[in-house]
């Protein structure tokens, strides 16, 4: 992996975890999620025409991977706002669990590919799970100890699925982007997955009452939202057309460290010093992967 492909992963996870915070931090998460990512798709559409020769020729294999990667994502992002909008859903906690995403993708090269997972490899699984289990514990008021949130918790559940469903589409943004390069495809990609959100949110009429909610009441916090998941994006597929999908995957679960400080110290949460030294282990879980 080259230096610039790993600081765009880097600068991605920053930015990624960055809207996350966003989401997190909005009263209406579906809608704020459907509303970044409107900025998203003008921003891709109005630049590409400069930045990219031949834009505007439609090419029908890069656009049935981006539609195939963005139903999967349009599933992780609301499965990510359900866990968010659970009573335990801090975002130090929901956040590095919706990424875990690197620990399904061994297990997928190992059942559909034939690839062996070796002691390295599980012994990663092992740490990073066991991660994810202290990233739930929280002080108990009453005693000494922890208590621990479990999978009776929405905001575990919901995470866990989104990081399940996050994996199918990191394999088919692999593919994608070695077709025609990572601008084209990365627009196809936010757009179809604003499409997606669209025609759930014209479906429910509760979201389609209040559609512009989020850009009536904090159009600047939407602004940021929104290219904030712009430049995350196309970072990221920027690094993946370059480098193996595995390990851009491990090297951007560094914004799990981004997101539990940025919950600690911008939206107040608790528990920071736990959650940090768990989310340690989900990454160093990850790294053990890669290297194995």
């Amino acid at each position: 992996m080259t230096t610039i492909a790993m600081i765009a992963v880097i600068a991605s996870a920053l930015f990624h975890s960055g809207y996350n915070m966003l989401i997190k931090a909005s009263d209406e998460k579906t809608l704020f999620m459907w509303s970044i990512f409107s900025v998203a798709v003008t921003a891709g559409w109005v630049s590409g025409g400069f930045v990219v020769p031949g834009f505007f020729t439609f090419e029908p294999t890069v656009f049935l991977f981006a539609a195939l990667s963005a139903a999967f994502f349009t599933a992780y992002h609301l499965a990510t706002a359900r866990s968010y909008s659970s009573d335990e859903g801090d975002l130090s906690l929901s956040y590095p669990m919706t990424t875990l995403a690197p620990l399904f993708i061994p297990l997928w090269a190992y059942l559909y590919l034939g690839d062996r997972l070796t002691i390295m490899v599980l012994a990663g699984i092992i740490i990073s799970t066991a991660g994810t289990f202290c990233i739930q514990l929280k002080p108990s008021l009453g005693r000494a100890g922890f208590k621990s949130v479990g999978l009776g918790s929405g905001a575990v559940r919901f995470a866990l699925l989104a990081s399940f469903l996050y994996s199918f589409g990191g394999i088919s943004d692999k593919v994608g982007v070695s077709y025609r390069g990572f601008y084209l495809f990365t627009v196809y990609l936010v757009t179809m997955i604003f499409t997606y959100f669209t025609c759930l949110v014209l479906y429910k009429n509760d979201l389609r009452t209040r559609a512009f909610h989020c850009y009536r009441h904090y159009p600047l916090r939407v602004l940021l939202g929104g290219m904030f998941l712009f430049i995350s994006n196309m970072s990221y597929r920027y690094a993946l057309q370059t480098t193996d999908v595995s390990y851009a995957a491990g090297v951007r679960q560094v914004a799990t460290f981004f997101a539990v400080l940025m919950g600690v110290f911008l939206l107040k949460e608790p528990y920071g010093l736990i959650r940090f030294l768990a989310s340690f282990l989900i990454v160093m879980g990850i790294v053990l992967i890669k290297i194995g």
